[in-house]
C-alpha cells in the first residue's frame, strides 16, 4: 500500500500528474463520499471497467487512493494522509504547492 508522503519531490510530480486527469478528478469526487468498487465507480461514471481499473491504477501508484479486496472485488478509498489534506467539506485540497478545488456543479450530471 502507498501511503500519500508528499516527499521527496517525484512524489509531488506523481501526485500532479494523477489529479491532472479530468476522470481521475472526478473518481477522487466520488471517492471522497465513500468507499466504491470498480463495477460502483465505472457505473457512475460511466466508464468501461477496464479504463476505470487503469486510472486507479494511476491514483493508487500516486498514494492518492488504497484497495482493499473482498474476495474477487476491489473496493477503493482515498487515503487517510490524503484525507488530511483536504477541507473538511472535503471541497478543496491543499497540496501546499496548489490547491484543487471540486467544483460539485462542473460535475452535476455525475454525481
Amino acid at each position: 500500500m502507498n501511503d500519500f508522503d508528499p516527499e521527496p519531490q517525484s512524489n509531488w510530480t506523481n501526485i500532479l500528474k494523477a489529479l491532472a486527469d479530468e476522470t481521475r478528478l472526478q473518481i477522487v469526487h466520488q471517492l471522497l463520499k465513500k468507499e466504491l468498487s470498480v463495477q460502483d465507480l465505472s457505473n457512475l461514471l460511466s466508464i468501461k471497467m477496464y479504463n476505470m481499473s487503469r486510472h486507479l491504477k494511476v491514483l493508487e501508484a500516486s498514494g492518492l487512493v488504497h484497495k482493499r479486496k473482498d474476495g474477487v472485488h476491489r473496493f477503493y478509498n482515498i487515503t487517510d494522509s490524503f484525507k488530511s489534506k483536504l477541507s473538511n467539506d472535503n471541497q478543496v485540497l491543499d497540496l501546499g504547492c496548489c490547491k484543487f478545488i471540486f467544483d460539485t456543479s462542473m460535475y452535476q450530471n455525475n454525481f
